[in-house]
């Protein structure tokens, strides 16, 4: 039901945790997130894809579907990574306090050639990608009874 309506493909990593996102009783997002496969961040997860159906679309629904399964890894004690190429989610999490930008945020990825990157990355190649990591609900407490 969602795979003519993400902007990249409808391949899904076999390894990937899947959520959907229901409203009234009516299936409206999907998501998928992957182990983030790194030499240097143990413990990691990125955002795999995220798709809003049409209908849907312009509701602030995928910004809060995306935040709520990067809580959800960072209350399991993973740090939650992000890109995407999307305008209003980029500039959403540009302007969030949940989320701080990475080092390769809305930067042309040099780092990534043909011969390494997957087919269904190749977008990197064609455009600047938002890059983030989820910071989660930071609850600062104060004991006033000192």
């Amino acid at each position: 039901m969602f795979k003519d309506h993400h902007y990249l493909d409808n391949k899904i990593n076999k390894a990937a945790r899947c959520y959907i996102g229901v409203w009234e009783n009516q299936v409206v997002a999907f998501s998928a997130v992957i182990t983030l496969p790194c030499g240097t961040l143990k413990n990691s997860w990125r955002g795999h894809r995220t798709v809003v159906l049409p209908d849907f679309q312009g509701m602030g629904i995928g910004v809060n579907f995306s935040n709520a399964i990067a809580q959800i890894h960072v209350d399991q004690g993973h740090r939650y990574f992000s890109r995407t190429a999307h305008p209003r989610m980029g500039y959403y999490r540009e302007h969030s306090s949940l989320w701080k930008p990475t080092s390769k945020n809305r930067k042309l990825r040099k780092d990534v050639s043909i011969k390494n990157m997957y087919k269904e990355h190749y977008f990197d190649f064609k455009r600047v990608c938002f890059s983030h990591e989820y910071l989660g609900n930071i609850v600062i407490s104060k004991d006033f009874n000192e």
